[in-house]
């Protein structure tokens, strides 16, 4: 049967960072991405939920997916679910990435049973490549207090057409829900650890599928390769290919037809090469084996970091200034210890940014600046941060402007920060650069204004700053 999968959000996330009908696995599908913000475990999400699936003592699935980040950080457990059911004490965790704690976030699991433990845990994918599209499948069946089950995996993207088996595992108690229990398609069950990732597809049967059936369906997904066209010019070798926005491709070689072409070393460097859509076209020497083979690998690359600071190392071109006659208060960077608010910068670190130190003082204007941040090869970009308010919610303000970086002209409209809100934890905040902005140099500016009262409260901290694309 199918499923209504209705969107989740939890924490500060958005039905619009949900995102549908994004590039899929090929030009014939199409894909959602689902989101997780920076921070804990339960601090910003998007993913699908349906309510009620129904399993029985067999079970399989398959999905098609591709993790967009390299691992999960912030959190107690550090943990993504991909695919999750969850009724009382039984777990059914066919798909994670991250694992038992203490988790790293770079792993793909499956875990099943009374425990999220080892002993209940197999691991899928040692490592993976973000951007890299993953088949991976599984069979499942529930015996007298426990769960016998086989995976198999391909990175459909590195072009491998044969199945990686791991298992079979028995775990060492419990079972999966048997019969109805929701399902969370990127995230849990029920909310929060979601997952950074797209999924083309998702199956689900209600018998242990044999490997051969899974090996069908992931021939017929690797059938649809990228067609190298080969070429003799002038004593060189032209290669050309269609490409797609984005992509980015790697030329592997092998002098024979032996193992899996995505092992093939790449060749003469040619790797990471950027897409010029519809076609690239790759001018090499000819090599002087009498024989060679080609092939394409094409990947999504990860997210391009052009700027991150979490302070606890230096702040090297950090900039506070301060803007009233007072100086009641100024940018102070270290371990906050106000008469409320944080006590740690965010994610339990020691150093934030924040207005005092100790408790803000009244009538203060003031800045904090970033260092200059080169957008130069940028074609979009976001910024995100996180904060801690702890104010009286009444007559004090906030904002981010984005200042040019030659001139230190405020372009774009101001951002401002809701001083209204009292927080109880670190809270991301997500803002795009403004486009006339792209393309060079960048400063970023947080300004504080308090109101005459004098008042017990931190005020705003500020950490973990980061504009990627």
């Amino acid at each position: 049967g199918r499923a209504n999968l209705a969107a989740r959000t939890f924490g500060s996330g958005t039905i619009n960072q949900l995102q549908f009908g994004v590039e899929g696995f090929d030009d014939s599908s199409e894909a959602v991405q689902t989101h997780r913000g920076p921070g804990s475990d339960n601090t910003e999400g998007a993913y699908l939920r349906t309510d009620s699936i129904t399993l029985g003592r067999t079970v399989s699935f398959e999905i098609l997916f591709s993790p967009l980040e390299s691992e999960i950080r912030g959190g107690q457990w550090n943990l993504g679910y991909i695919l999750s059911t969850r009724t009382g004490n039984d777990r059914g965790y066919f798909l994670t990435q991250g694992g038992p704690l203490p988790s790293n976030g770079r792993t793909i699991r499956s875990s099943m049973g009374n425990s999220h433990s080892d002993p209940n845990t197999t691991t899928v994918l040692e490592s993976f490549t973000p951007g890299h599209w993953y088949y991976v499948a599984g069979s499942y069946t529930a015996g007298a207090g426990n769960v016998t089950w086989t995976n198999y995996v391909a990175d459909v993207t590195a072009g491998q057409n044969s199945l990686t088996v791991i298992g079979p595992f028995t775990n060492s108690g419990g079972t999966y829900p048997l019969g109805s229990s929701p399902l969370g398609v990127g995230g849990r069950w029920h909310a929060q650890e979601s997952f950074s990732g797209l999924v083309d597809e998702v199956n689900f049967y209600n018998e242990a599928l044999s490997p051969e059936v899974f090996q069908r369906h992931l021939s017929l997904l690797a059938g649809d390769r990228i067609a190298l066209v080969v070429s003799e010019q002038q004593g060189d070798l032209v290669l050309s290919w269609k490409s797609k926005p984005g992509k980015r491709y790697n030329l592997r070689s092998s002098t024979d037809l032996s193992g899996d072409p995505a092992m093939w070393p790449v060749f003469a460097d040619q790797g990471n090469l950027a897409a010029t859509p519809e076609t690239n076209t790759l001018t090499i020497q000819r090599p002087p084996d009498s024989e060679r083979y080609f092939v394409i690998e094409e990947f999504q690359p990860p997210p391009v970091v052009y700027h991150f600071s979490d302070f606890e190392e230096d702040a090297e071109g950090w900039t506070s200034l301060v803007n009233d006659k007072t100086a009641e208060t100024n940018w102070e960077l270290g371990t906050p210890s106000a008469t409320t608010g944080p006590l740690t910068g965010a994610n339990g670190s020691f150093r934030a940014w924040s207005t005092n130190l100790g408790d803000y003082g009244p009538n203060s204007d003031i800045s904090l600046r970033s260092p200059l941040i080169d957008l130069s090869v940028a074609t979009e970009a976001e910024l995100s941060f996180e904060i801690f308010r702890d104010a009286d919610g009444f007559g004090d303000m906030a904002s981010v402007r984005f200042l040019r970086g030659t001139d230190l002209i405020s372009l774009g409209e101001e951002f401002p920060i809701d001083m209204s809100i009292l927080d109880t934890d670190w809270t991301a905040i997500r803002i795009p650069v403004p486009s006339n902005l792209i393309g060079g140099p960048l400063v970023i500016e947080w300004n504080f204004i308090s109101d005459g009262s004098p008042d017990a409260f931190s005020g705003l901290s500020l950490d973990d700053v980061l504009v990627s694309d």
